[in-house]
């Protein structure tokens, strides 16, 4: 069973209230009753809204309209169950002997029926509170799933920040190898050459002396 809390509602008979809870209602009871005089006598459910409150209604032809009051943002289809119950539960009761009935005229009989019952939509059904508890549960589930995406993602962007970090490093080694191969290469050149040099100066020494 869908819920909603109603706040006020009534029985009318085309624009005379027979019954209504809470009685004396003002100011919502003065704009029922501009409502009730617009209503056309014929089959069919409409709702109004007014400083942020839904004025719902269902009518037949007999002229019986079912009233009820709840803020805008709550749920239609728990307040029609509403109206239509106890549309079904006044005319079993009361049948046509409300056509000539008075204003007020159901006040006592229906006040108790109103209550219990807009007592009763306002609670939620066993089904809603596991509903409620199921979508709470899957809202956990999904912030779950959100969390550890975003952490995988954080341990890919961390991963792709090491992967290059390693691509420069093993470029920068290789360069620096490079470096260092070329700098022993030319310290042995060096030497090489200082080498080659010191023994043609002793060669060139030796033969002049032999000469001499």
């Amino acid at each position: 069973m869908s819920q909603a809390k109603i706040e006020f509602t009534l029985i009318a008979n085309r624009q005379v209230v027979l019954a209504e809870y809470p009685f004396d209602y003002s100011p919502f009871n003065v704009v029922a009753a501009r409502i009730l005089g617009k209503i056309p006598p014929r089959t069919h459910k409409q709702a109004f809204v007014y400083e942020g409150k839904r004025y719902s209604y269902i009518a037949d032809e007999s002229g019986l309209i079912v009233m009820a009051m709840t803020k805008e943002d709550e749920s239609f289809l728990g307040t029609y169950n509403f109206l239509l119950e106890i549309q079904q539960a006044f005319n079993g009761s009361y049948n046509s002997s409300f056509r000539n009935a008075g204003p007020g005229a159901f006040n006592d009989r229906c006040s108790g029926l109103l209550r219990s019952r807009m007592e009763t939509f306002a609670k939620p059904s066993g089904a809603g509170e596991r509903l409620d508890k199921f979508i709470e549960s899957q809202k956990d589930i999904l912030l779950a799933v959100a969390d550890r995406t975003e952490r995988l993602e954080m341990v890919d962007s961390k991963y792709e920040d090491l992967d290059i970090a390693s691509k420069k490093f093993g470029i920068e080694a290789r360069k620096i190898r490079t470096k260092l191969w070329w700098k022993n290469t030319k310290n042995w050149l060096y030497l090489l050459c200082a080498l080659i040099f010191a023994i043609t100066l002793i060669v060139t020494v030796f033969f002049i002396i032999r000469k001499v």
